[in-house]
């Protein structure tokens, strides 16, 4: 049965405004499935299960699969759904702040999901903070851009995967979308990449001055990488001396470009050396 004709029969108009474009190609499902290379052992997490065609798929391949689809006139379609889907008619919203966890819940270890535009930006947020096997992903091009060149390019490595022109969906969006895979960049404590360190630190600290996170950075990496304990006072000498202005220092981080200028100020230079106490003391 097609998609129109699913929808129709069940009295659903989808809303575009609310980001429900459902794939119709089959092939193209199986294809993005196909990328998670996914075993009995996974548990994977779907948002926006929608008329339940990827999710259907999953199940075919995983142990699990944990979806979710707040909007409730899709309840009909997805709890007809093999008995190794767990559905929840809710906002994902409160389980992805959890680290994918729950009481009496077992945690994803991968994600596959045609992931609404309005829940793309806090999700990514939230698993800059998660570790995980594979994240794979349909997002339109404007997130392909933002993933490229904003401050997520210092968490992962986007592997574009395919595009899915816009055809293959109902009703027909704007734009064509990607299916990425979205890969964590190695841990920047172990490759003692100190300027990459400070701009995942400052981003996960984002409700405090950057000369704050810079300073706690500081001092965790040291202390991280060469076993060193630098003081709060040699941490700010250290600011004090990178030239970075204090509009940036002074101020929360709401301006994106402050993360290139930390990042140019402590990337590949003397901070990256092996003898840090020389520029500590």
């Amino acid at each position: 049965m097609q998609v129109s004709e699913i929808l129709q029969r069940y009295n659903i108009q989808p809303n575009p405004l609310k980001d429900q474009f459902f794939l119709t190609n089959e092939e193209v499902i199986v294809k993005i499935v196909d990328f998670a290379d996914l075993n009995k052992k996974d548990t994977v997490l779907e948002i926006g299960a929608g008329l339940g065609t990827i999710t259907k798929e999953i199940a075919q391949r995983a142990g699990r699969v944990i979806a979710f689809e707040v909007d409730k006139r899709f309840k009909p379609i997805l709890t007809k759904l093999p008995d190794n889907i767990e559905l929840h008619l809710e906002n994902a919203w409160n389980y992805v702040q959890l680290g994918g966890k729950v009481p009496y819940k077992k945690a994803y270890n991968k994600v596959v999901s045609n992931l609404p535009y309005s829940f793309a930006e806090p999700f990514l947020h939230n698993l800059t903070f998660l570790n995980y096997d594979k994240v794979i992903l349909v997002v339109p091009l404007k997130i392909l851009k933002k993933l490229e060149h904003g401050i997520f390019g210092s968490f992962f490595k986007v592997d574009v995967l395919f595009t899915v022109g816009k055809g293959n969906f109902y009703p027909t969006p704007r734009t064509n979308s990607v299916v990425i895979n979205l890969v964590k960049l190695p841990d920047p404590i172990q490759t003692k990449n100190l300027g990459l360190f400070l701009r995942q630190y400052i981003y996960q600290h984002e409700g405090q001055l950057v000369k704050n996170s810079i300073m706690e950075g500081l001092i965790k990496y040291h202390q991280l990488v060469y076993g060193i304990l630098v003081t709060k006072n040699q941490a700010r000498k250290i600011i004090s001396d990178s030239g970075i202005d204090k509009i940036h220092l002074d101020n929360k981080p709401i301006k994106h470009d402050v993360y290139e200028i930390v990042s140019e100020k402590f990337n590949n230079n003397l901070w990256n050396k092996k003898q840090p106490l020389e520029q500590i003391k």
